[in-house]
């Protein structure tokens, strides 16, 4: 087993430390090295963009598509994404999905996508509780009064 020199392990330390005082990098991955690639994240990535890019809503066999509700468990044909000459409206799959839901459920969508871009304010607890005192305005001045006195 190797022998550990005290005096040496201490400089190497010291060494360290004053470099990184400095500022300078002393280990890890060198500057400009790409992240691990992940393909479950690349995945969700192009899912997500394909979710919300705009593109003529069309169903399998070309047509103009449908958009359903679903009442009780019924699905029902709200509309078909068309314009007035029959051609497929272009919007994302996103735009389509909402036009689906109800406007309390589209109220409730959108606040809850809101949580992802905007930074929640933290929540502050104040004591707003007043005590109850049987002295009056004028005793209460007069104690003032006499305590900036005593202090000068």
């Amino acid at each position: 087993m190797a022998k550990v020199i005290p005096y040496l392990c201490n400089d190497i330390l010291s060494l360290t430390a004053r470099e990184m005082a400095k500022g300078k990098k002393t280990g890890g991955r060198t500057k400009g090295t790409p992240n691990k690639e992940n393909p479950l994240k690349g995945y969700l990535r192009s899912h997500s963009l394909e979710y919300f890019e705009p593109k003529p809503q069309v169903d399998k066999d070309g047509n103009p598509k449908k958009i359903y509700a679903y009442v009780d468990g019924e699905r029902i044909e709200i509309g078909v994404l068309a314009d007035a000459d029959g051609q497929p409206l272009v919007m994302s799959d996103f735009d389509a999905d909402m036009l689906a839901l109800k406007p309390m459920e589209r109220v409730m969508a959108e606040l809850k996508l809101l949580k992802f871009h905007t930074p929640e304010m933290k929540a502050i607890d104040m004591d707003m509780t007043v005590e109850e005192s049987s002295k009056t305005i004028e005793e209460r001045l007069a104690e003032l009064a006499a305590s900036e006195e005593e202090g000068v």
